[in-house]
C-alpha cells in the first residue's frame, strides 16, 4: 500500500468511527426522555391573543372610523368619531374611553375640513381619523335602510301571527308568482356592489347603480318599483340580499313598464 492510499484508508477510518460514535450517542448514549420533536404550545403561549384579540375588531379602523365633530372641555379638544360598519358614536379625549382609546394628537380644531385626530388603541397602534361628509352621509342612509327593512319584517312577522301564522301578505298570488320569477333574473353588469372594501363601500356601489337608474324612469316605474318592492318585503320579509332583490326589480320595470 503505498503512502497516499494509507492515508486515504486512515482518513475513513477515521470518519467511519466517529460516524459511528455519533450515532450510538443518539441512540443508547442519550437518556430516553429526550424529544426529537419541539414541545407543543400551551394555552399560556396564546394568553395576550386571549386578552387583546385583534377579531374583536375591525382590523383597518382607518378605513371604518370617521370623524363628525369636536368640542373643547377644560381647554382640552374632545373629538367625536362614528364606526361607519355598525354606525356606533364614539367619544374620544386624551382620557382612555371605555374601550381603552385616546387622543394623542388633534390637528385643525378651527376646521372641521382639515381636522385631524391621531387616536392611539389598546394595543399601542396609532390611527389618523379625518372627516368625511360624503361618508357619513353614506353611512346614515344605509343604517336608515336597515332601519326600514326591520321595521318591514316586523310588521310582517306580526301580521303573519294576527292571522293565526297562515299568509297574512295579502299579495295577489299571480303577483307572488311574479315575484318568484323575477328573483331568477340574472343581475346586470353593471351592478357590483361586491367590489367594494367594506360594508360602506358596498353599500355606496350599491346605492350609486340604482340612484342611477331611478334617475332615468319616469314617475309611472318609479311608481311601480315602489308597488312590487313592498309586496316582496310582505311575501319575503327575511329575504337574504335585499339590496339585489330591489336591483331586480328595479330592472324588471324599466324593461316592463312603459314610460
Amino acid at each position: 500500500m503505498t503512502g497516499t492510499a494509507f492515508q486515504r484508508w486512515r482518513l475513513a477510518c477515521l470518519f467511519a468511527v466517529a460516524f459511528f460514535s455519533a450515532t450510538a450517542g443518539l441512540t443508547a448514549g442519550e437518556p430516553e426522555n429526550v424529544h426529537v420533536l419541539p414541545t407543543p404550545p400551551s394555552l399560556e403561549h396564546f394568553q395576550a391573543l386571549f386578552e387583546k384579540s385583534p377579531f374583536t375588531r375591525t382590523l383597518n379602523l382607518s378605513d371604518t372610523l370617521v370623524l363628525t365633530g369636536v368640542a373643547q372641555l377644560d381647554g382640552k379638544p374632545v373629538a367625536t368619531l362614528i364606526d361607519t360598519e355598525d354606525g356606533q358614536s364614539i367619544a374620544i379625549s386624551e382620557t382612555p374611553n371605555e374601550r381603552g382609546w385616546k387622543m394623542v394628537e388633534f390637528t385643525g380644531l378651527n376646521d372641521l375640513e382639515v381636522a385631524v385626530a391621531a387616536i392611539a388603541f389598546e394595543s399601542g397602534e396609532v390611527v389618523r381619523i379625518r372627516y368625511d361628509r360624503e361618508r357619513i352621509k353614506s353611512t346614515a342612509q344605509r343604517l336608515k335602510f336597515k332601519s326600514q327593512a326591520r321595521a318591514q319584517q316586523a310588521a310582517a312577522k306580526a301580521r303573519a301571527q294576527s292571522s293565526g301564522g297562515g299568509p297574512a301578505h295579502g299579495v295577489p298570488q299571480e303577483r307572488v308568482a311574479m315575484l318568484k320569477k323575477i328573483d331568477t333574473r340574472e343581475l346586470p353588469k353593471g351592478y357590483n356592489p361586491g367590489a367594494g372594501r367594506n360594508a360602506e363601500e358596498s353599500h355606496k356601489l350599491h346605492q350609486s347603480y340604482v340612484d342611477r337608474r331611478m334617475g332615468g324612469m319616469s314617475p309611472q316605474q318609479k311608481g311601480a318599483v315602489g308597488q312590487l318592492w313592498q309586496q316582496k318585503v310582505a311575501v319575503d320579509p327575511n329575504m337574504k340580499n335585499r339590496g339585489a332583490s330591489f336591483v331586480r326589480i328595479m330592472e324588471h320595470v324599466a324593461e316592463h313598464v312603459p314610460k
